[in-house]
């Protein structure tokens, strides 16, 4: 893991102080990547007190990850007798440090909301579909190999998530042989 922090972009930053702890509370909505990105809000080190700075910092772990950026919700607290002002959190900015003074509310913020899909994006789960492997030699490996070839080919549609497998329930295997008619193994299936 890099030792040394960078600055992270937030989404929003919000304070609010809690009387019955006597503390204040600093939550910034914070895009990173939940394989690799390590993110806190620290105090500014350099900060001469008693001013109330932070930094929305963090760090990336080395090698190769998947590319996924999501807002997360991280927060941190320090005590205080009295509601201050305002709080300074410096967080990644466009080409420098961006420089947020936020208000200290009396309540927290508002829960993050559910990630939104786009209606028209949005594809509804395939049923059951039934598929027919075939083996002309009777094996009745080859007979599932095909029939799960078909299945894959029948549920590929958007991209699936990697960890969902793809399978199929065997639901009659049958062969025929001699006259005109396609001699071999049949394996019908369902998959899902």
């Amino acid at each position: 893991m890099s030792t040394c922090g960078r600055l992270f972009s937030v989404d929003q930053v919000y304070a609010y102080f809690v009387a019955a702890d006597k503390h204040v509370v600093i939550v910034a909505d914070v895009f990173l990547n939940p394989t690799a990105d390590h993110v806190q809000i620290c105090p500014n080190p350099i900060a001469i007190p008693p001013a109330r700075e932070f930094l929305v910092i963090g760090t990336t772990a080395p090698g190769i990850h998947p590319q996924l950026v999501v807002k997360r919700r991280i927060s941190t607290t320090f005590a205080s007798d009295l509601t201050p002002k305002s709080v300074i959190v410096y967080t990644q900015g466009i080409d420098a440090p961006a420089r947020h003074e936020v208000p200290v509310g009396s309540a927290p913020p508002p829960p993050l909301a559910p990630a939104e899909v786009d209606p028209a994006l949005a594809v509804p789960p395939p049923g059951p579909i039934e598929v027919t492997g075939f083996s002309p030699t009777f094996s009745l490996e080859q007979a599932v190999q095909d029939a799960l070839t078909q299945a894959v080919a029948k549920l590929a549609g958007p991209p699936r998530n990697p960890d969902v497998a793809i399978e199929i329930d065997i639901r009659d295997i049958s062969a025929r042989t001699g006259g005109n008619i396609r001699p071999g193994l049949f394996v019908r299936a369902t998959g899902r």
